[in-house]
């Protein structure tokens, strides 16, 4: 099974890849990074699923670890916090997650 933080880590320059599509200065939720990251990387992602189903909450497990490599890697990836706000999620429901903004240092 996959490690989503290990994968992370050893997939940074995508990552980065991923955060340099979004326009600089203009704000971005968690939501819309995974949305991007999904299509670039769909079969590891149903991995990362597969993991978790039997626990229920296999798209918030995985989701909430994701947002949180992007908090921790935040300097790194060139990016910033802004706030805490509603976000439609994959499956068409509203979240309260993060939302970011990628700052010119990212470039």
């Amino acid at each position: 099974m996959i490690e989503i933080n290990a994968f992370l880590d050893e997939n940074v320059s995508s990552i980065k890849n991923i955060i340099a599509e979004f326009e600089i200065d203009k704000e971005f939720s968690s939501h819309d990074f995974i949305e991007k990251f999904t299509d670039k990387h769909e079969s590891d992602y149903i991995e990362m699923l597969v993991k978790y189903k039997g626990s229920g909450n296999s798209f918030r497990t995985v989701h909430s670890q994701i947002a949180l490599y992007l908090s921790s890697k935040k300097e790194f990836l060139g990016i910033y916090k802004t706030q805490r706000k509603e976000s439609e999620n994959v499956r068409g429901k509203i979240d309260f997650v993060q939302w970011w903004i990628r700052s010119k240092a990212s470039l």
